[in-house]
C-alpha cells in the first residue's frame, strides 16, 4: 500500500515570502533607476548637473529627473513593503528571540544613520556627501518602518512571559 509523505512545514509562509520578493523588487527598481540616472548624466561634465544645464542637454535632464522620481517612488514603496513584511513575519511566526533580533537590527540601523550623517557633514566632495546622505535617509526610513514590527514582537514577548 502506498504511503503518503507528510507535507514539509514551511519556515516562511507564502504571503510573507511574496511581500519579501516585492520588497526586493522595489529596491531593485530604485537601484536600477539610480544607476540609469548616473549613466544618463555621466557624459555631462557639470558638477551641478541636476541644477542647471545648457539648453542642448535639457532633454537628458528631463529624462534623468523622471527616472530619479521613479526611483524615489520605488524606494519609498520598498520601505513601506519592508515594514509590512516585518509585521507579517512577526504576526505569523512564533520565534522567541524575534523581538531581540529586531531590536538589535533597528538599533544598528539607527546608529548607522547617525554615523552616516556625521560622515556626510565632514565631506568636502559633493558626490560623496550626497551618497552618505542617501544612505542616512535609507537607514532612517528602514529603522522607522521596522518600529511597528518591533512593538508587536515586544508585546508578544511580554504576553508570553505573563
Amino acid at each position: 500500500m502506498p504511503r503518503s509523505t507528510p507535507a514539509r512545514t514551511r519556515s516562511v509562509d507564502r504571503t510573507t515570502a511574496a511581500f519579501a520578493v516585492l520588497t526586493l523588487a522595489a529596491f531593485g527598481l530604485a537601484a536600477t533607476a539610480r544607476a540609469a540616472v548616473e549613466w544618463a548624466t555621466a557624459g555631462l561634465d557639470s558638477p551641478a548637473r541636476y541644477v542647471s544645464a545648457p539648453p542642448s542637454d535639457w532633454d537628458v535632464f528631463d529624462t534623468a529627473n523622471a527616472i530619479a522620481a521613479f526611483g524615489a517612488c520605488s524606494a519609498g514603496a520598498g520601505v513601506l513593503l519592508f515594514g509590512a513584511t516585518l509585521v507579517l513575519a512577526v504576526r505569523r511566526h512564533r520565534a522567541r528571540g524575534l523581538s531581540v533580533v529586531l531590536g538589535f537590527t533597528t538599533l544598528a540601523m539607527v546608529i548607522g544613520a547617525v554615523v552616516a550623517g556625521f560622515a556626510a557633514a565632514g565631506q568636502a566632495d559633493y558626490d560623496a556627501a550626497a551618497g552618505l546622505v542617501i544612505l542616512r535617509t535609507a537607514l532612517t526610513g528602514l529603522a522607522a518602518a521596522s518600529l511597528p514590527a518591533l512593538a508587536l514582537a515586544a508585546l508578544r514577548t511580554r504576553a508570553r512571559r505573563a
